[in-house]
């Protein structure tokens, strides 16, 4: 049972480190909704946003919600699957694509970084895994 709750637990965190950077809703227990851009957090769920609305309307460039204040965190930007799209990827080479699930990253051979920002390296295997993934984030590839 620890491993399935450690394994849980790993899942857990995973996820939330991949909304690190992202727009997101927090909502408190007493009701206050904080809409910005999630920072920071710890293994407490503490949480750090950037660039903060309210639902009372007020606007702070930092605020630091302690993990009993949190009801909710909800992100507001849809994501790319990388794993998906590692997937996909993996049939256009097969045996040279790897999905870093804890970094959500791709690794296509030893030169090729691919992020939800987009495709880090040069050559004509960058250019060719670039075309897939704009057809991806274009939503033309499934």
């Amino acid at each position: 049972m620890s491993t399935l709750l450690t394994e849980a637990s790993r899942k857990f965190a995973i996820e939330l480190s991949n909304m690190l950077n992202r727009r997101v809703r927090v909502i408190s227990v007493s009701g206050v909704i904080y809409e910005g851009l999630l920072v920071g957090f710890d293994n407490e769920l503490n949480v750090v946003l950037a660039d903060v609305k309210t639902s009372r309307n007020d606007k702070f460039p930092r605020v630091v919600l302690l993990k009993h204040a949190v009801a909710e965190v909800d992100l507001l930007e849809e994501r790319l699957d990388l794993r998906e799209l590692a997937k996909i990827l993996e049939k256009y080479f097969p045996g040279m694509v790897k999905y870093v699930e804890e970094a959500n990253v791709i690794l296509v051979g030893d030169r090729i970084k691919v992020t939800e920002s987009g495709v880090e390296g040069s050559g004509p295997l960058a250019r060719r895994v670039k075309e897939i993934y704009d057809q991806f984030a274009a939503g033309r590839l499934r």
